[in-house]
């Protein structure tokens, strides 16, 4: 299928629902049927469906299949619509669009924060729109502070339009410029400055993303009107906290989350009812419960945020997270199917139905989980780890290399944006290690400990690089070390189904940290 000229990758299963769908147009097609004819020999769950149906709806349109309650779906999307996807027309103008991120021209780096969130907010908006495709946000921040040639980048990306701007923040006042550029000519199609204060920041995101959609001829029906329109909060203090915890988060590392965690519960001080704080409080606290850094999981933080919005697709993601740490994986993929329907961004729950689908050893349906996130986001590098894994398990030793240096590369290109990415290296001597790269995989394990002598996720992984290449000891002190910080009852089953650590499976020791570590997470559960 093309795009804006470029072709569009579809996975295998994804591409025969398609076909059995359009044969199968005059009629609604029950989930049994669709499951026998893409998947004849492999007994797979329903659940793989919706990842399925997801990846051609982002491809096609959210109309495209019709969902029957209680019967199954139906391919609905006009004749001529469906041409014009095809491979033999052009992609209505429009119809695809990188927002790269808004420049900060405060001339203070502490405002960083805010031009981010504007672009993020954008980004989030223009997703409701079903009539647009819209690059994920991970991959658009990789253009972030880059000189850039907006064609190149277009026709790379395979995008009709490109949004950019700048955002100048002093005190209460705000000038964002903002200017919607032609990605086959590289000539802008709109522009505009705005000069607002700062208690009109939603009206502003409200008009720029308006003026983007009307620019590209596209209607907005109602709904999406009113999912633009719907404001987080009233108090222009609580959003600038969210943004500014939204920010850190971004930034991973131990010290970045937990200021995330503070500004999101400051937030909250000043408006109790933002409902996106709470999410972002609740992933901050389950990360920070993983590592044995709180004793709260971000549950309680959670419900509250869906106590104030029960279809806020953050606040299932961010149950869904916690759920899948506690080992309530059953709970953890309801929820998240129901934030899959929702979520205008996939990639707001996708890889974490992902992980409770491997947690569950549900290989297959992770697997094809794992490639609709590679797909969608070709910057990110643990989904294509996670894919190796799951190829493997799955007795796909092929496609499971293929997958381990398509993470190489991607860790690397991290690497060249920001050398000091911690996690990115670390995932780079994991890369390594699994592919028997020793000398590689322990001079990157060396920088990652030197980097993050504390985080137990680094001394994890390092013992689990260490296993692969066949140093038993030295693995265990590593895991030793770290799983005494990190939370029990999050690695209680990491533990006992990381491949990685095969080789250690029958030492003594190694059964004994196990034992220990159950240990401690039956303890802790009992509280």
């Amino acid at each position: 299928m093309k795009k804006a000229g470029k072709e569009i990758p579809l996975g295998a299963r994804a591409f025969d629902l398609l076909i059995f769908l359009v044969e199968n147009r005059h009629r609604v097609v029950t989930k049994a049927e669709m499951l026998d004819a893409v998947w004849p020999d492999i007994a797979v769950e329903e659940s793989n469906l919706t990842v399925q149906v997801s990846a051609l709806r982002k491809v096609l349109g959210a109309d495209a299949l019709a969902t029957i309650p209680g019967r199954g779906y139906q391919f609905v999307l006009a004749e001529s619509a469906a041409k014009a996807k095809g491979p033999d027309s052009k992609s209505k103008p429009g119809s695809s669009i990188l927002v790269l991120p808004f420049a900060n021209t405060s001339n203070d780096p502490d405002q960083e924060y805010f031009s981010d969130g504007i672009s993020e907010d954008i980004i989030t908006d223009l997703c409701k729109v079903r009539a647009l495709s819209v690059i994920a946000r991970n991959t658009a921040f990789t253009f972030k502070g880059r000189a850039v040639d907006v064609a190149e980048i277009a026709g790379r990306l395979g995008v009709s339009h490109v949004v950019e701007g700048s955002v100048r923040k002093a005190g209460n006042r705000l000038r964002i410029n903002a200017q919607l550029v032609d990605g086959a000519t590289g000539h802008p199609v709109w522009a505009d400055r705005y000069d607002r204060d700062l208690t009109d920041i939603f009206a502003l995101q409200d008009e720029i993303t308006e003026a983007i959609v009307a620019a590209l001829k596209v209607r907005l029906v109602p709904d999406e009107r009113a999912a633009i329109l719907a404001r987080p909060t009233d108090h222009p203090k609580a959003y600038e906290n969210y943004l500014q915890a939204r920010y850190h988060r971004a930034q991973l590392g131990v010290p970045n989350i937990q200021i995330a965690a503070r500004l999101a519960q400051q937030a909250l001080e000043i408006d109790p009812k933002l409902d996106l704080a709470w999410a972002l409080l609740s992933h901050t606290q389950a990360q920070l419960y993983l590592l044995g850094l709180t004793s709260d999981n971000g549950l309680a933080a959670a419900e509250r945020a869906l106590a104030l919005s029960p279809n806020l697709v953050e606040a299932l993601a961010a149950k869904g997270r916690v759920l899948i740490g506690l080992g309530r994986l059953e709970e953890a993929v309801a929820i998240l199917e129901r934030g899959l329907v929702r979520a205008p961004e996939p990639l707001e729950v996708l890889p974490y139905y992902a992980r409770a689908l491997m947690r569950m050893e549900r290989f297959e349906d992770a697997a094809a989980a794992y490639e609709r996130i590679c797909d969608l986001d070709p910057e990110y590098i643990w989904p294509a780890m996670f894919l190796e894994t799951c190829y493997k398990a799955a007795g796909r030793p092929e496609k499971a290399q293929q997958a381990l240096r398509e993470a190489l590369v991607r860790a690397d290109r991290a690497l060249d944006r920001n050398p000091a990415d911690a996690y990115s290296m670390m995932s780079k001597f994991l890369c390594h290690a699994r592919l028997g790269e020793a000398e590689q995989a322990k001079h990157f394990a060396n920088q990652v400990k030197a980097m993050s002598p504390d985080d137990p996720m680094v001394d994890y992984n390092i013992g689990c690089a260490l296993a692969l290449l066949g140093e038993t000891e030295t693995a265990l002190n590593f895991l030793e070390q770290g799983l005494k910080r990190a939370n029990s009852v999050e690695f209680v089953k990491v533990l006992k189904q990381d491949v990685d650590l095969d080789s250690l499976r029958r030492e003594p020791r190694f059964q004994k940290i196990v034992s220990e570590v159950e240990a401690r997470a039956l303890a802790s559960s009992a509280k």
